[in-house]
């Protein structure tokens, strides 16, 4: 105990001698009244100044008895530099003493009245660990919330109180006055978990029933759908989980979401059966299936909702009733609506119920699936139907063959392959490449693909070099590619520096390197290329840049490289920028690459609808006649064997941020 002491102090005497002031002067002056009730009553004049009992001080040696007295006596006078200095000198050299608690109590009074108050926290909040049995505890603890709230760190209040184990009715007004100040932040979950604390006091003054009627009134208006899914996951199958849950039921159908209103009926009365609600969720469950064919045309929609690609399901689904919202508001009145499915679930069987599904709904077009599998499966039955089908994520090149009824909204490999290698060739006129590839089967299909793209356009690739893929230092490999170059096109020559010595220089013998590497890799190997002397060499890559941590690993060491993707959040263009506001201002978060096909496949089906095509076989003719169509995932030139031809986005660095080139 006599070295934690020691410890604290010299620590603290050390950090007191770093000059600090707060800026904002706050009303907590140890000679005021406390705020707070305290079963000891409020502070006296003095604020927690004291000499201790006589005995104490009689007991104290001459010597440090004097210190503190000085001390004291300064700070009465005013004298609040003079007095801290005297009682930081005090609590160094004499950590044990008898009347060390009076000395904490004292030095953050002192720090109190020059207005540094995290200085004076540091002090009571070391008391508090010091000294748990001591008779002034109660009123450090309401002075301590004080200075808490008034800096706004309501944190350490609730954390304070939470280990306080008794004083449920000054618990009261703290849990209060915390969730008033949470909601006025609107801090929403954090005030509804002080209310909970509050509805679980063991007070005479705390209605239970009440309280929960707040917490449910909180739920209803102030928790969109996002806290609504966390209060539920925390909560499970206690509440306020449920009243989330019914408010999340509501909400969905309110929105017409009823593939999410479905879920969440059949979640709620897994964990709560017995609820008061039950029986009207079991009836709203029951006339889900009429509320989908309320709609005159129906657009089926399958993605992976749940499991491993649950994130990229939902984020596709979003895009997908971004696409119908925009397309009812400009058609008041317009009989359409989604039936959705999760593509998750047995193989085997998937086929069979599909069919099924389809049958029972008979929709007008598919959105989905997004895995090339699921496609495959699903595309026999929409040729045998004539339905057409839009994947927004399947990469397969068999998708081609599997009939006239499906099409193709994604980024391929191939198709970013020869993006790349078209505007290196067209616009940045390069003759001569290299690719600097990882080692695997994916590596050497970049290498295919690369390099009979830019043969087709005259171009050719002279030289390419792999690396392991666990490399994390890729000089060898570098420099691999450096011999391998000097023995084809590049040379040394010898030139004068500034300082008139002669120095061997390297000139490469390609103007550019592909480098198809994920965003880790790139943003570690794009560094070593400049110190290997290809600075003057344009670097290209793929969408696996399109990262904040590309930018964050390459730092100064990207500019001027330039990438392909499908989708740029960012750009300039007016589809995108619609499409990005209208996202994020809906769903609260930022698009990503499926929400943007997915959306623009539900708006290619709407082009056709808005054309007069209303069946299934007209939709799927007026798809395939596609031509000139501006989509948020890149402008639309022609839809050639259900594939979508598209114009890419190409994507630099300028001044360590992406910019769209094109």
């Amino acid at each position: 105990m006599h070295l934690k002491i020691f410890i604290i102090v010299w620590s603290l005497a050390l950090l007191f001698w770093v000059p600090s002031a707060m800026a904002q002067k706050i009303n907590v002056n140890p000679k005021e009244q406390e705020t707070f009730p305290s079963s000891e009553g409020p502070p006296s004049e003095e604020g927690f100044q004291t000499e201790g009992t006589p005995l104490q001080l009689e007991a104290v040696p001459p010597e440090e008895r004097a210190i503190f007295l000085q001390a004291k006596t300064f700070f009465e006078q005013g004298n609040h530099e003079i007095s801290r200095a005297s009682l930081e000198d005090f609590l160094l050299h004499y950590p044990e003493s008898l009347i060390l608690a009076d000395a904490y109590l004292l030095l953050s009074d002192v720090y109190i009245e020059r207005n540094e108050f995290n200085r004076a926290t540091e002090l009571m909040e070391i008391f508090l660990d010091l000294f748990p049995e001591e008779n002034r505890i109660k009123r450090v603890q309401h002075r301590l919330t004080e200075i808490y709230f008034n800096l706004g760190h309501f944190k350490k209040v609730l954390n304070l109180w939470d280990e306080i184990t008794s004083d449920d009715d000054s618990k009261l007004s703290i849990y209060e006055r915390l969730t008033t100040n949470f909601l006025s932040r609107d801090e929403i979950l954090k005030a509804l978990h002080v209310m909970l604390k509050k509805r679980d006091l063991r007070s005479d003054l705390v209605n239970t029933a009440l309280v929960e009627q707040d917490i449910i009134a909180l739920i209803e208006a102030r928790l969109d759908e996002e806290a609504l899914q966390s209060v539920v996951a925390e909560f499970g199958a206690d509440f306020p989980a449920d009243k989330a849950m019914i408010h999340l039921i509501k909400l969905y159908d309110r929105k017409e979401d009823y593939y999410h209103e479905e879920q969440e009926a059949i979640r709620f009365l897994d964990r709560f059966p017995s609820d008061n609600f039950a029986s009207q969720v079991r009836q709203m469950l029951a006339q889900i299936k009429w509320k989908i064919k309320k709609s005159r045309y129906l657009i089926a929609v399958i993605l992976p909702l749940s499991g491993k690609l649950a994130v990229f399901g939902q984020n596709a689904l979003y895009g997908v009733e971004l696409a119908l919202q925009i397309f009812k508001e400009s058609l008041p009145g317009a009989s359409v609506g989604l039936v959705v499915r999760d593509s998750v679930g047995d193989p085997s069987r998937l086929r069979l119920t599909l069919k099924e599904w389809l049958d029972e709904y008979e929709p007008i077009a598919i959105v989905g699936p997004l895995l090339s599998k699921e496609v495959n499966r699903v595309a026999q039955i929409s040729l045998k139907a004539d339905l057409p089908l839009i994947s927004p994520g399947a990469t397969a090149r068999r998708l081609l063959s599997l009939g006239n009824t499906v099409f193709r909204n994604a980024v391929t490999n191939r198709y970013l392959c020869h993006a790349i290698a078209e505007y290196a060739v067209l616009q940045l006129e390069v003759e001569r490449f290299a690719v600097f590839y990882p080692d695997g089967q994916q590596g050497h299909l970049w290498v295919d693909c690369f390099s009979k793209g830019v043969e087709k356009l005259g171009a050719e690739v002279v030289v390419t070099e792999q690396y392991p893929l666990d490399n994390t230092d890729f000089s060898r490999s570098i420099l691999r590619l450096k011999r391998a170059d000097l023995e084809q096109e590049g040379f040394i020559d010898d030139v004068e520096n500034e300082d008139g010595e002669i120095e061997p220089l390297y000139t490469p013998g390609f103007e550019a390197i592909f480098l198809p590497a994920d965003a880790v890799r790139a943003g570690l190997i794009i560094p070593q290329l400049l110190f290997h002397e290809y600075d003057e060499v344009n670097v290209i890559g793929t969408n696996s840049w399109n990262s904040p941590e590309f930018l964050k690993l390459t730092e100064p060491y990207a500019e001027g490289v330039i990438f392909v993707d499908g989708f740029f959040k960012e750009s300039s263009d007016p589809v995108v920028k619609t499409f990005v506001k209208a996202y994020r201002n809906r769903f609260h978060q930022e698009p990503d690459l499926f929400s943007a096909q997915s959306y623009d496949a539900m708006r290619l089906i709407f082009s056709a609808m808005r054309k007069g095509a209303l069946t299934p076989s007209a939709i799927k003719t007026a798809i395939g006649e596609t031509i000139d169509f501006p989509g948020a995932s890149g402008f639309i030139y022609e839809v050639l064997n259900g594939e979508f031809v598209k114009e890419p986005f190409y994507i630099g660095v300028e001044d360590g941020k992406f910019v769209q080139v094109n």
